[in-house]
């Protein structure tokens, strides 16, 4: 029923349209003007065909009353088409943006990929460094740190960002394999953002 009441609704609205129905002299017009027509057309054949029958003068005479309601028929038979069209497209549309959105959560899910693994080989020399190459372990974790929060704020916003840095539930562990106590912290933040973002890749949440 919902379906053939739009129909109806959108063809009265349209022959509405057609035939100037939706203004106030429009309407006088359409509705007045065919009136005139056939009181004028029955009078006419009243003096041209005296002799006619009443049935066909009445015929004759009904004929401009009658363009209003073949207008709203054509209008009916037109609007289910246009309806279908209609729906199609935006089937169409919204196709595009499933895909779409699959493409983005996919292009991100790999992107987060990309920095779990390259937190990898990080994370297996932890214990096999210099203590003069400390500086450059702990600043080489600081980089990846940085630079996946930034790629994460850029392109999924401040609340997967805050995801990734929540350190809420750290707690330091000691490595006994440690140079010191900053060995020991970085590698423990290593793994807390790294954890982290396993959790987001995970999620579909975040995608």
């Amino acid at each position: 029923m919902g379906y053939w009441r739009l129909v109806l609704q959108r063809a009265v609205q349209g022959t509405a349209r057609d035939t100037k129905l939706d203004t106030g002299a429009g309407a006088m017009m359409v509705l007045v003007g065919p009136v005139l027509a056939s009181g004028v057309l029955w009078v006419l054949l009243g003096y041209a065909l005296p002799d006619s029958s009443l049935w066909a003068r009445l015929v004759v005479a009904a004929v401009p009353l009658l363009w209003l309601p073949i207008a709203l028929v054509m209008r009916l038979a037109a609007v289910p088409p246009a309806l279908h069209g209609e729906a199609t497209r935006r089937i169409a549309e919204l196709e595009k943006q499933i895909a779409d959105l699959d493409r983005e959560k996919a292009y991100k899910r790999a992107a987060l990929t990309r920095f779990y693994s390259d937190a990898q080989p990080i994370l297996d020399r932890s214990f096999e460094i210099a203590p003069t190459d400390l500086a450059s372990f702990i600043s080489e974790i600081e980089i990846w740190i940085s630079s996946t929060a930034t790629w994460i704020a850029k392109n999924m916003g401040e609340a997967a960002l805050s995801r990734f840095t929540d350190r809420s539930e750290w707690r330091s562990a000691h490595f006994p394999a440690a140079l010191n106590h900053d060995h020991d912290r970085a590698i423990s933040l290593l793994n807390v953002y790294r954890t982290n973002l396993r959790a987001l890749i995970e999620s579909e949440a975040w995608s």
